[in-house]
């Protein structure tokens, strides 16, 4: 659905007229001076790790599947989003070496995810409700794959990346673990979402 199609929905919905014309805002300016990939990868690893989760920057698939093996020690259930990312990083094997076992998304106690990009500034990966939402939110653990070449700047190239896409139902901009200080102003993990994450971030050997 494109932007024009969605904001006649919502005229149409409002008791407004759909065929009147619609003004839309100038989209932002491209980037002035590209960025290197080492910068983003960085950036993206501190904010990521300032609110508290974890990133692992990774050269090929062998230590990817390193990485999936040392941060899914532990667990016994797992649920996966179809991302192909999550196979070339040996997600399959590492299961069947750890004994883990499939489950919905309420039993997991870790979802895998790929993601559709990431952005460097804030340390957010963003996720498509086209592969699924429960396996990002439901179990306690979640772990992104990605690959560096996904990373964008900041929010302004992300939305760039966005109006290049067919948009789905949703889109989920996930920063860390969940957190909440909801109950006495005391701030708590885990609350309404996953209160671990691991991202790893693929930064192929070139």
């Amino acid at each position: 659905m494109s932007r024009e199609q969605f904001l006649r929905r919502v005229r149409e919905a409002t008791g407004r007229d759909p065929k009147a014309p619609i003004s839309l805002p100038p989209l932002p300016p491209a980037p002035s001076t590209p960025r290197e990939v080492g910068e983003l990868v960085e950036r993206f690893r501190l904010e990521q790790e300032a609110v508290l989760g974890r990133v692992h920057v990774v050269r090929s698939n062998t230590e990817a599947r390193a990485t999936l093996r040392a941060v899914l020690e532990g667990a016994k259930t797992y649920i996966r989003s179809p991302h192909a990312l999550i196979d070339d990083a040996g997600l399959e094997e590492v299961v069947r070496e750890l004994g883990l076992r499939a489950a919905p998304a309420a039993d997991a106690d870790v979802g895998i995810t790929g993601c559709e990009f990431a952005v460097a500034a804030t340390g957010s990966v963003a996720l498509s409700s086209v592969w699924g939402r429960l396996a990002a939110l439901l179990p306690p653990h979640h772990v992104v794959v990605l690959e560096a070449s996904q990373l964008v700047y900041d929010i302004n190239d992300a939305y760039l990346l966005i109006e290049q896409q067919e948009l789905p139902g949703a889109w989920g901009m996930h920063t860390g673990p969940s957190r909440s200080a909801d109950i006495e102003q005391t701030m708590a993990l885990g609350v309404h979402g996953p209160g671990r994450v691991d991202v790893i971030v693929l930064w192929r050997d070139e």
